[in-house]
């Protein structure tokens, strides 16, 4: 078969037909995200060496999905999917487990695991490519290779490298507030706290993926993760370096986020929320007038209304019998936002609409469905 990028690739990926070319597949997986230059090219050359890359997603049990875990996360799994990959939806109930999250009982962490899967399956996610897979029976399978593993990046790093994983002002604030330069003299640092990011470091290597896909809830909290993670295999000249690629986040939908809104259930969009709560929330929305930069309602049209359906559908004036507007280009959306057409308001009604198609076939499954309905009672 001819390996060029004008080339045609033709696999299968459990059962899933996928023609696509070697940079068209490049290009499916980038639009994702990446961190960095170096794993771009990396991420380039993936296809010519693997005809089915296998992607792993890590995922943390939560009764209450955020619309980024939910219709997002389903989105750039079905990129994954379509440019050839193995995806495996890893469900991180072993840490929720250690963390003693939902009182640490390991069947109800599965329990709220096994209602996130029902979401993505009715948000319409490509089973034909995906498997789902529990951390604790991929450490339980192979306890001496994640301990080892575990030991063998704790060996090879500082205190302080570990501080930083969890502390990303640890070496500011040695030189600029005088903290104490040895790390045991912080009565602010336990034990947990340094073994903790080599146990994640090696569960993300245990899989020996060619690439991970983090979930948008824990990106920034594993960032630092991510980078013990490729420092190590760099140092250790390991084969198993995998390529991260990270999402875009989603902004809170409401302003002044440094005041601790993520109280407030209006900062987001939940897959739980219904119609009447949807619009209650959009229309709460930040949304200045002519402002496109930092617009958190653009941001959602941008990742996941295009996204979704391919458009925007702008309502006219409710006040006036001017007809709607559908814009093809995020792009095209902006300018004409930014000089007043349409208006924050129209904005605001487009997002809305949209949205209630988008979970309405998501709200009927759960309402419908025995066992969905059992499993959203259970949240």
């Amino acid at each position: 078969m001819d390996n060029s990028v004008e080339a045609t690739t033709q696999i299968s990926t459990a059962g899933y037909a996928v023609e696509m070319s070697l940079d068209e597949r490049f290009a499916t997986m980038r639009s994702i995200g990446l961190g960095s230059i170096d794993e771009e090219e990396e991420l380039r050359v993936l296809p010519e060496k693997k005809v089915a890359p296998i992607c792993y997603v890590w995922c943390d049990p939560s009764p209450s999905v955020h619309i980024a875990q939910g219709i997002m996360m389903v989105l750039n799994v079905n990129k994954m999917v379509k440019a050839g990959c193995r995806v495996k939806i890893l469900m991180a109930d072993w840490f929720a487990h250690i963390h003693n999250r939902f009182s640490g009982d390991m069947n109800d962490i599965q329990t709220i695991g096994c209602y996130m899967i029902e979401v993505w399956k009715t948000a319409s996610l490509e089973l034909n490519g995906v498997e789902f897979v529990w951390l604790s029976d991929e450490i339980n399978r192979r306890p001496h290779e994640y301990w080892t593993l575990v030991m063998d990046v704790a060996i090879n790093n500082t205190v302080g490298r570990m501080i930083r994983c969890w502390d990303k002002t640890f070496e500011y604030a040695l030189g600029v507030y005088g903290m104490p330069a040895d790390p045991y003299d912080r009565p602010d640092v336990v034990a947990k706290m340094i073994f903790e990011p080599c146990m994640q470091c090696a569960a993300v290597l245990l899989p020996k993926a060619d690439i991970w896909l983090l979930s948008m809830d824990h990106d920034e909290d594993l960032e630092e993760v991510r980078e013990l993670t490729r420092e190590y295999c760099k140092d250790m000249k390991g084969e198993n370096q995998p390529i991260i690629l990270s999402h875009n986040k989603l902004p809170d939908l409401i302003e002044d986020d440094e005041f601790g809104n993520i109280g407030d259930p209006a900062w987001a969009i939940f897959m739980e929320d219904g119609e009447q709560i949807l619009s209650v929330k959009v229309r709460k929305a930040f949304c200045p007038v002519k402002v496109a930069q930092g617009n958190p309602c653009l941001e959602y049209i941008r990742h996941v209304v295009f996204s979704w359906f391919g458009h925007c559908e702008v309502p006219g004036k409710e006040e006036k019998s001017c007809g709607s507007r559908t814009f093809h280009k995020m792009e095209e959306f902006i300018i004409d936002y930014e000089s007043g057409a349409p208006h924050s308001a129209e904005v605001k009604r487009a997002l809305e609409e949209a949205l209630k198609k988008i979970m309405k076939t998501v709200g009927a499954h759960f309402a419908g469905n025995s066992k969905a309905k059992h499993l959203a009672k259970a949240m």
